[in-house]
């Protein structure tokens, strides 16, 4: 079927060249970026080949080796220059195979060339023997074809792993932790790293074991899994300590702030987990306060340090809130402040001068659904204070909505 995409040529290296411009032209459109000649190789009469193809070809991930002396090729050419250099075929007979197979299982166009975009040797793999195991493995599993071409496409490098020696036995090992099919289906599709060395998966074994000894239920373990995999890859040796730290903490194994304090660990070292805490400690909160709020809130950590030098100076500058605030309702840095903090702010705000509220809190003002938010402080005085709502359109019926009207109110003076 893809035959066509050679030429008859006299020489191998120009053979090679003409096959993968024909594949080019044959993805045409599919990745949108056009390629400089630049990224092309000195041949006989290499302008005679780019010049045919200058109006016409996109990028697409295989090519020959840059001309040294031409104009340097740009991150996307030499990445694919780079790439092509695994490819070596005489003729078009494998790579028709494993593009045929493809198609075959659904994969379109544009997902075939995502595919080799990022695992380009598949060219050249053995489509019945190296191939087809694995998409058939993960088909058994209850993947469509159409999220089967998404999950190959998106995560190429799966199909380098051996089914044998990686696949299965990973997939065996996930599938006694969290138990059911589908859910080992969701780990990988999110985390298909988890394939590529033997390292990942030792570590994930002992580590859980160690979190089994500590008494953490095999329930929460199983859930914090599918969500959080790589908090439970790390070396076995950190991921002690990390343990040893939140027990001294005072978090409950038993509980699921457990799991998710060792999430917060795991996502920074320690230089960075200092620097935090100092970012708090210089809006007044003190060490203790911080500890206490991350045990409510583990990823009242995982805020940046500048979105926690922002969210704290609006909570004491603009809202007059005492930084204790943070310790007793840490979720509220979890929140993002232009699309939730400010907006419902500047709402509460314009209530009270009117008189329609006297009393507010921030911790429940940032925390109750949108939905009731807008019940309870938006429809309840819609009447009363004309523009709260300037026009129907405005009215929020989405998470993020009440951003659009923070300019309405701030204009009505």
């Amino acid at each position: 079927m893809f035959s066509f995409l050679l030429l008859p040529t006299s020489s191998s290296a120009e053979t090679h060249l003409r096959f993968l411009l024909k594949l080019v032209i044959y993805y045409l459109g599919i990745n949108g970026r056009k390629l400089s000649s630049s990224a092309f190789p000195v041949l006989t009469k290499p302008k005679n080949l780019v010049n045919s193809i200058t109006s016409s070809v996109f990028f697409f991930p295989v090519l020959t080796c840059p001309n040294p002396s031409s104009t340097p090729p740009t991150n996307h050419e030499h990445q694919a220059i780079t790439a092509s250099k695994k490819l070596n075929f005489k003729t078009p007979t494998k790579p028709d195979s494993v593009l045929n197979l493809l198609e075959n299982y659904g994969f379109t166009k544009q997902y075939i060339s995502k595919t080799i975009t990022k695992c380009p040797p598949i060219l050249l793999y053995k489509p019945q023997k190296t191939l087809k195991p694995k998409l058939d493995f993960f088909s058994s599993k209850g993947i469509s074809r159409i999220d089967l071409a998404k999950f190959i496409s998106s995560n190429a490098c799966i199909l380098d792993c051996s089914i044998e020696d990686k696949i299965i036995p990973c997939y065996d090992a996930l599938k006694n932790i969290v138990h059911f099919d589908k859910n080992v289906v969701t780990i990988i599709k999110r985390h298909s790293w988890l394939f590529k060395g033997t390292s990942c998966l030792k570590n994930l074994m002992v580590n859980i074991e160690m979190l089994r000894d500590e008494g953490v239920p095999r329930s929460n373990i199983s859930k914090f899994l599918i969500n959080h995999p790589r908090a439970l890859t790390i070396a076995t040796s950190k991921f002690e300590e990390n343990v040893q730290r939140i027990k001294g903490m005072g978090f409950d194994p038993s509980v699921t702030t457990f799991l998710l304090g060792l999430n917060g660990l795991a996502a920074m070292n320690k230089s960075t987990w200092e620097t935090k805490l100092n970012a708090y400690k210089k809006w007044g909160c003190s060490e203790e306060e911080i500890q206490n709020a991350f045990k409510k809130q583990p990823r009242f950590m995982l805020a940046s340090v500048k979105k926690i030098m922002s969210m704290m100076d609006y909570i004491v500058n603009q809202m007059g809130c005492n930084p204790s605030l943070i310790a007793k309702c840490p979720v509220i840095l979890c929140f993002s402040l232009e699309k939730r903090i400010i907006p419902r702010c500047v709402v509460i705000q314009l209530l009270v001068s009117q008189g329609q509220v006297k009393e507010h809190y921030l911790s429940t003002v940032s925390t109750i659904s949108e939905k009731s938010f807008l019940e309870k402080y938006v429809g309840k005085y819609e009447a009363e204070v004309p523009g709260l709502l300037k026009g129907q359109s405005c009215r929020p019926t989405k998470p993020g909505k009440l951003a659009q009207y923070v300019g309405s109110l701030g204009s009505m003076g």
